[in-house]
């Protein structure tokens, strides 16, 4: 059934006191991304028959690449199934803990808790156990904190026991407890963990590697081969015809001694054609070279159109590599005065033509052969002062001792016909001067192209070794390429580093914070990568952060550069809960039945917050594929990972019961606290 019979789809979700809600519009914001990387990584692949080990490490995978739903399904199948093991019970706990307010955390999910650290109980005690350990003091104060029952022996109990994991647990368990752990237990512990962030968020090495996660794998050099030049028939016609008038010429000489007359005559004659054929066809071949070389720089008299040539050749494609082209080149202008758009006219037409055809059937995205581009724009560009495009035509040309030759040969066989008409040998020399003349051209010809083959397969081979050369420097500077859960690392302590500034820049403190949100959307032209199954990644971030204390809500929104971890032009606003009207999730897409399931495919969801003055807060998650993985990623689950990564998940169910309770949130709130302490008691 093609999804193509469906309507699209809107779908709404919203939280609101009586007050009215305006048009909710799903954004698409694919184009405004300038390139896009997809890497053929399996850390996000997991088969059926998989051992538990490979389903262990791509469960660890998702959670440190931030996508912990999937996670928390991996791990709880293997502890269920008979797979558990203390490891495993930790990561299954912290998955489910990951980004899940305190409340969230009831029924299935708190039995699975509960059974995770029962199954401990079995095994022998090792560090996985105690960083449970760990996890479960930490819940076990904010329950009763929640209760109204912490003492200060709780909370110093389960710091002093933080404190004594190895940095790596704190690290993780600070990450994914974020959202769970607040008040006084969060003060204490970003006390020195936000130190720790500020210095390991740029580690190791990320100025210098995060920008290499969005290079696309580069595609590989292949050899441009120019086909054969054919003579045309009527050269190969005329260089027998005039082959015979020259060998009748001859065999019409008498047969008897020479004459001193005539034999002077042949040998000038004979002189005079060798000189004549070796520097024509050295003539020829240069003009012939120049012409080949002047079609590669010259503008053609009317432009190619990005479109298919055929053969199976997309023209998308076509349009992606013509328009990598004209911005690789605009990128490669050197600060040079002059017509760099002109001078370049001709080689940009060549190189489209160029990567169309060594690439268009090569299985691979224009993305990957962006580098190479990048690399002839910047060759030409090296050679714009010394106008190095066209500096062939002193190099192709011929010689200037060769046209002498050439004009010396003309001339011997001239005076040879003429002592051979002279020793009364004229129609001899008519048959050789009238067949020469013919052969000769001919001959000079079918030489020539010859000559040029040659020369177009030598120069292509000297390119393609450069190339070569080029793409080997490519490869090792891309060795160090960050891995998908580096940049996930990053970006999580990006959000608490801008988190904790945002509560200082506020004036306030964690104790003071009742919940918060903290959402990422990519920034418009932002460069955007993932790998196989992976959420998106990209090089800047509109980051928004909601701090929720009881006397109203802080917003703040911040632009991120995520390859240098500069934050830049912050705006704040403040405002009461009863000034919300509403909250609401717009999705783009189409749903519909496929057999006996059903099947949906999501492009975006666009996160809004309404005031009652009419100002809107908005967020957009988007999903994102690229062009030929189609067959090898479900779109749902696409979506799935985009919508967690970006923090809409997480946020929706506060924002919404804030939204829809407005000044009321902070009873209900602590309410839903209250009955969830009294969960675990159950």
């Amino acid at each position: 059934m093609s999804f193509d019979h469906f309507p699209h789809v809107d779908s709404h979700i919203t939280a609101t006191d009586g007050a009215h809600v305006g048009q909710q519009i799903g954004v698409q914001h694919g184009d405004n991304y300038s390139d896009t990387a997809f890497h053929y990584s399996y850390v996000y692949n997991v088969n059926q028959e998989d051992p538990p080990e490979r389903r262990h490490e791509v469960a660890l995978n998702h959670l440190n690449g931030g996508t912990p739903r999937f996670a928390e399904k991996l791990f709880g199948e293997l502890l269920w199934n008979g797979d558990g093991t203390t490891e495993r019970a930790y990561y299954y706990v912290l998955s489910v803990l990951s980004d899940r307010s305190l409340h969230e955390i009831r029924g299935e999910l708190l039995t699975g808790v509960v059974n995770a650290r029962k199954i401990c109980d079995s095994l022998a005690r090792d560090m996985w156990r105690e960083a449970l350990d760990v996890v479960w003091r930490l819940l076990r104060h904010m329950r009763l904190e929640a209760g109204g029952e912490a003492g200060e022996e709780h909370l110093r109990a389960a710091l002093t026991a933080f404190g004594a994991l190895p940095a790596e647990r704190q690290d993780e368990i600070a990450l994914h407890m974020d959202m769970v752990i607040g008040g006084v237990m969060q003060e204490r512990l970003e006390a020195g963990y936000a130190r720790r962030v500020v210095s390991e968020r740029m580690r190791p090495g990320r100025a210098a590697r995060a920008w290499k996660f969005f290079q696309p794998e580069p595609a590989k050099p292949r050899l441009y081969t120019h086909t054969a030049s054919k003579a045309d028939r009527a050269d190969w016609l005329r260089a027998v015809v005039g082959g015979a008038g020259v060998l009748l010429g001859v065999l019409s000489l008498p047969s008897g001694a020479f004459g001193v007359g005539a034999l002077l005559g042949a040998a000038l004659v004979a002189l005079g054609g060798y000189l004549l054929l070796g520097r024509g066809i050295a003539l020829e071949a240069a003009g012939l070279r120049v012409a080949v070389k002047q079609r590669e720089v010259v503008p053609p008299e009317e432009p190619e159109q990005p479109q298919s040539p055929g053969h199976w050749v997309s023209t998308e494609f076509v349009h992606e590599i013509h328009r990598l082209v004209e911005a690789r080149f605009r990128d490669a202008r050197p600060h040079v005065a002059g017509d760099w758009p002109a001078y370049t006219e001709g080689i940009r037409a060549h190189l489209k033509q160029r990567f169309v055809d060594l690439y268009g059937n090569a299985q691979v995205t224009a993305a990957a052969v962006n580098w190479l581009i990048r690399w002839h724009a910047k060759r030409v560009a090296a050679g714009w002062g010394e106008q190095g495009l066209f500096r062939y035509q002193a190099a192709l040309a011929a010689s200037g001792g060769t046209a002498a030759l050439f004009r010396v040969g003309a001339g011997i066989a001239v005076a040879g016909l003429l002592v051979l008409m002279g020793s009364g040998q004229g129609v001899a020399a008519l048959f050789i001067a009238a067949g020469g003349f013919f052969g000769a051209k001919a001959i000079t010809r079918i030489g020539a192209l010859r000559s040029v083959d040659g020369f177009l397969r030598a120069d292509a081979e000297q390119l393609y070794a450069e190339e070569m050369r080029a793409y080997e420097e490519w490869v090792a500077k891309l060795a160090d390429r960050p891995t998908d859960a580096e940049m996930a690392r990053w970006l999580a302590m990006d959000k608490i580093h801008l988190k904790t500034d945002a509560i200082r820049r506020a004036g306030l403190s964690n104790h003071d914070l009742v919940a918060h949100v903290v959402m990422t959307e990519g920034a418009k032209g932002a460069m955007r990568a993932r790998v196989l199954h992976g959420p998106p990644r990209y090089s800047a971030y509109v980051v928004q952060i909601f701090l929720l204390t009881r006397s109203g809500v802080r917003e703040a929104r911040v632009e991120l550069d995520f390859l240098t971890g500069e934050a830049r032009n912050e705006r704040r606003n403040l405002f009461r809960y009863d000034a919300l009207a509403s909250a609401s999730v717009t999705e783009s897409g189409v749903r519909g039945t496929r057999g006996d399931r059903e099947v949906e495919r999501l492009r975006s969801r666009t996160f809004r917050l309404t005031l009652v003055n009419g100002q809107h807060i908005t967020m957009v998650a988007e999903n994102f594929r690229s062009a030929g993985d189609a067959t090898l990623e479900d779109e749902s689950e696409l979506f799935l990972v985009a919508l967690q990564t970006s923090g809409i998940e997480g946020a929706l169910p506060i924002l919404e019961a804030v939204a829809s309770e407005g000044r009321d949130w902070i009873v209900r709130e602590q309410e839903r606290r209250e009955r969830w302490s009294r969960a675990w008691y159950e």
